[in-house]
């Protein structure tokens, strides 16, 4: 039984009259009345008692267009429902990112995918790797970049790239005019680093290789590379700069390359295992597209 059928059995239900309800559907009157038969056919019952002057519902009709009109209540209720839901819904991607990958792959990434998928709207998120993953962990973002190594075995990842860490010093600092510089020859000097807890593993790297030079940096602890960069202008501390963050860097101040094992930042574009999406299939195909050689 179609829903027409149930259309036609409450109008008719309603009028009593077939030319009437026939009109009111914009059927013939046969043809209303053959959908009439059909209904009985099917459900084994006389729904309408027929006399040359009336008609009237039986008591099987009556119980009939209670369930009728019910059906088409909740019909309608579910295509309402689909219109707000086709009128409110907006594609989108939430995308998360630290502020190093903002300077380095993010730019070209998101300005391709844009181009492909212009129709779909972009969330952003800016925050510290071990936020992010937090952030994928409880679904507020689909996709972020970060920096391995990541503590989520509820993640995939691809490796986009790798960079090695520089030094930034004040222009008129003592070491500003070598070519490069060794770990040993910032004995002396204050640090400039995230809190631990936005990225241990980096963190205790730096402080190892300090170590190996045989000291103990004295350390400033700030929680975004732009304050680190003033400090570093305003002859604080000096701080480690990855060669894509150059373009962002102040007037005053000078990036040198770390001789021998510098620290290095991996970047990367993780996603839950069991996000199906097709938005972000598609991202990370654009991902991969721009990878390929």
């Amino acid at each position: 039984m179609e829903i027409q059928h149930f259309r036609c059995f409450v109008v008719l239900a309603q009028e009593l009259h077939f030319t009437r309800a026939a009109e009111r559907l914009h059927l013939s009157q046969p043809h209303l009345t053959r959908i009439i038969h059909q209904i009985e056919k099917e459900l084994g019952v006389t729904l309408l008692q027929r006399t040359t002057r009336q008609i009237t519902l039986t008591d099987a009709g009556e119980k009939f267009l209670g369930e009728a009109q019910a059906v088409l209540a909740r019909v309608e209720q579910a295509m309402q429902t689909m219109r707000q839901f086709a009128t409110s819904k907006t594609e989108r991607l939430r995308i998360g990112f630290t502020e190093m990958a903002r300077h380095c792959v993010l730019p070209k990434i998101l300005s391709v995918f844009r181009d492909s998928y212009p129709q779909l709207q972009l969330d952003i998120l800016e925050d510290c790797t071990e936020e992010l993953v937090e952030a994928l962990r409880n679904a507020k973002v689909d996709i972020a970049f970060l920096h391995p190594p990541l503590r989520a075995d509820f993640l995939d990842l691809i490796s986009i790239s790798r960079e090695r860490f520089m030094i930034a010093l004040p222009l008129n600092h003592p070491l500003a005019l070598q070519t490069e510089i060794a770990f040993t020859d910032l004995a002396n000097d204050t640090f400039i680093l995230h809190h631990r807890e936005h990225g241990p593993v980096l963190y205790d790297h730096i402080l190892h290789l300090c170590q190996q030079a045989g000291f103990s940096p004295t350390v400033i602890h700030q929680d975004t590379e732009k304050s680190f960069l003033g400090l570093v202008t305003a002859k604080i501390g000096v701080c480690f700069i990855t060669p894509s963050m150059q373009n962002a860097k102040n007037p005053g101040i000078v990036c040198l390359p770390i001789a021998g094992d510098a620290p290095t930042l991996e970047h990367a574009v993780a996603w839950r295992l069991d996000d199906s999406s097709t938005f972000v299939k598609l991202f990370l195909h654009v991902v991969q597209e721009i990878l390929s050689p």
